[in-house]
């Protein structure tokens, strides 16, 4: 969640400024409390907020993108033919940190098989415990665990130890490929049907398979692993991994990490596709495959149920013909997004939403983009990401109330900015991030953000009648401008970036330095300035060694400066 805005008090603020004168059964990893959700899921998301930015190319194939939650802000992107690329400070890492296509049974990679999925142990960070999930040269499903290395920067196929074994070799289709660590510290793996057409096998509903399931167990980190009593089925006639039953080729699961419900969306047949909302901790439901398809009957299949229907469906047609499932959006920026489930469609590119909450929530379509979405991933902050499979391409998901912001560096900035209600932007749906502060505009930012207390002097002759004139009034009487000549403000005048240092360094009053950042800003009048807000990191220049003092500062820089000065 993004944190309260520190708004000075007015009184505080003057007082400052006078001062400077102008800081024993199975064992469960240790179970994850759910995250407070202090922001209900907001009805302001709007039709078609929801957008992509490219973050990085070059990828192959990629199926998924997962956290190591240790710490590091990596994100790891699975790729089809074997291999784990790590993205850390949103650019792609050479080389690989896992690469299987020498492992002991070989890889195989044709048709939906392959490297499908990756889950990284709880505590990672200190025991460097992960598991992944892939297709065996015989086509055979592996679940199995690995180390990597002390600084857990690459892993050794030398540690690797399997798990289980699915038997999986007669079609190289519906292998699902989901792993995920729950809320209660347990392993969940989400299993296709063994693939074929309308379930040939009968596989989602003999509970003596493994295939069409989502399997919940207890790795003991030492190569093997338990079924926790509490699975629904255990001690019955029937697989003790079992949790769910009735799958066709669920393709991407998550956890809500505000309250533990899981979501599981599942590939349809040839005329639904359809996505399951499951309660925290309430195993033991058929999803009603192939019985059902969607909410439908699809075929006669000896089971009467009681099936759980989907809690959202939508049709095959319009280029749709393959769900895949993302997560319940937890993060910080985009508050609008907050407790919305986002999803889309491997063939359309579709992006929609569903808000998590709602009791019989309906689909609310987004945009149809270019990518082949075949993974979602959600990053440590919460912050979420989609993979394009021919594309090669990561990008994150974004629902900015603006058009023209998606692609700005400064985005997360101007997102506080917006929902701290100092801006609301430049018209329309617009914020024009490039456009250059005016002095006035610059009056009207610090008013909002340092809730400047009102006055009945007017300061300056050339503000009359101009819309910002009472926040350059409060601004003056804040003694945090003094105009640009007597009694003469300059309202349209551009705010470059040295009088911007010197604007913030007044009404924040930042602790004088004696170190000198920038060799271009030598004699200039806001020297000091400069050198104050360089300190107190909000800036760091305009490259390495130089502040740009002459340049104009532009809005959406405007809001990376307040947001780091203020928030």
């Amino acid at each position: 969640m993004l944190r309260t805005r520190r708004r000075r008090s007015p009184f505080v603020l003057l007082s400052s400024l006078m001062f400077v004168g102008l800081a024993a059964g199975p064992v469960a990893a240790e179970p994850i409390a759910p995250a407070a959700d202090a922001r209900p899921a907001a009805a302001a998301l709007t039709s078609g907020q929801v957008r992509l930015t490219h973050v990085v190319s070059g990828l192959s194939s990629p199926l998924g993108v997962v956290n190591a939650g240790d710490g590091s802000s990596r994100l790891f992107v699975l790729e089809k033919r074997g291999t784990v690329r790590v993205v850390s400070g949103g650019a792609l890492q050479s080389g690989y940190f896992l690469d299987i296509r020498g492992i002991g049974g070989g890889l195989t990679t044709d048709g939906e098989r392959g490297l499908l999925g990756l889950a990284f142990h709880p505590s990672f960070e200190s025991n460097r415990k992960m598991f992944i999930y892939y297709t065996r040269g015989d086509g055979d499903i592996v679940i199995a665990e690995l180390t990597a290395n002390a600084l857990r920067t690459s892993v050794s196929l030398d540690t690797r130890r399997t798990l289980l074994v699915i038997e999986h070799s007669a079609r190289n289709n519906h292998n699902g490929g989901q792993l995920l660590f729950g809320p209660d510290g347990y392993l969940y793996a989400f299993t296709g049907d063994g693939g074929g057409s309308g379930d040939p096998d009968d596989n989602a509903q003999d509970t003596t398979s493994l295939l069409g399931k989502t399997l919940r167990i207890a790795p003991n980190l030492n190569g093997g692993y338990s079924s926790p009593g509490g699975n629904p089925n255990f001690g019955a006639a029937a697989r003790d991994e079992l949790w769910s039953i009735g799958l066709r080729n669920p393709w991407k699961a998550s956890f809500d990490r505000a309250n533990g419900n899981l979501w599981i969306a599942d590939v349809g047949q040839g005329s639904w596709e359809e996505v399951n909302r499951e309660p925290a901790g309430a195993g033991g439901r058929n999803y009603g495959w192939p019985c059902r398809e969607g909410k439908h009957a699809y075929r006669s299949c000896g089971a009467s149920g009681p099936f759980t229907d989907p809690v959202a469906e939508y049709a095959r047609n319009s280029g749709n013909c393959s769900v895949t499932g993302g997560y319940v959006y937890r993060g910080g920026v985009f508050r609008d997004l907050i407790g919305h489930y986002v999803l889309g469609d491997f063939c359309s590119g579709n992006i929609w939403t569903v808000p998590a909450g709602d009791a019989s929530p309906t689909l609310r379509f987004h945009r149809a983009t270019s990518a082949m979405i075949t993974s979602f991933g959600e990053a440590e902050n919460g912050e979420l990401y989609l993979t394009d499979y021919a594309g090669g391409a990561l990008y994150r998901v974004v629902a900015p109330p603006f058009s023209d912001v998606t692609d700005s560096k400064f985005l997360n900035d101007i997102m506080w900015l917006f929902y701290e209600d100092i801006t609301r932007g430049c018209g329309a749906d617009r914020f024009c991030p490039k456009g250059s502060v005016t002095r006035d505009q610059m009056a009207s930012f610090l008013d909002r953000v340092l809730t400047l207390p009102a006055t009945s002097t007017d300061y300056f002759d050339d503000d009359d009648g101009n819309k910002h004139e009472g926040a350059i009034n409060r601004v003056a009487k804040a003694g945090i401008t003094v105009g640009c000549a007597a009694n003469r403000y300059c309202p349209s005048g551009v705010v470059t970036r040295a009088q911007m240092a010197t604007f913030l360094d007044r009404a924040i009053g930042f602790p004088v330095t004696s170190r000198d950042f920038f060799t271009d800003d030598n004699s200039n009048k806001h020297e000091n300035s400069i050198n104050r807000m360089a300190a107190a990191d909000v800036t760091r220049g305009c490259t390495a060694t130089t502040f740009c003092p002459n340049g104009s500062t532009v809005r959406e820089q405007m809001a990376a400066f307040l947001r780091r000065a203020f928030d």
